[in-house]
């Protein structure tokens, strides 16, 4: 199981990868030194919260967001559960339907 500090790191080190930036562009764009973000990405200690504050602060995303990126696979996944949000009862219940129909084709 991976640990909370970890979850953490990888999604710092997706979000820099996602955003084609050097360890060094990265951690100047943020605010962070160079050598802490190092040992962010190598998983060597636990970013403080006034860090996970500036990295979100630097691309405008919320600490939820930036968890994200340790899931770099569910981009589908987010893009479904975004369309989701504001459907009624009946519109999620026909959903469910037709997803039980493709199921079983």
């Amino acid at each position: 199981m991976m640990g909370y500090q970890y979850l953490v790191n990888i999604a710092i080190k997706n979000l820099r990868l996602k955003t084609g930036l050097s360890q060094e562009k990265f951690s100047e764009k943020c605010g962070i030194s160079s050598d802490n973000y190092r040992n962010l990405e190598h998983n060597r200690h636990m970013p403080k919260a006034v860090t996970i504050d500036k990295i979100c602060a630097a691309f405008n995303i919320t600490p939820i967001d930036l968890l994200q990126y340790a899931y770099p696979d569910n981009d589908r996944a987010e893009l479904v559960t975004k369309r989701l949000i504001g459907l009624d009862d009946k519109q999620i219940d026909l959903l469910m339907d037709f997803i039980a129909l493709l199921k079983r084709s």
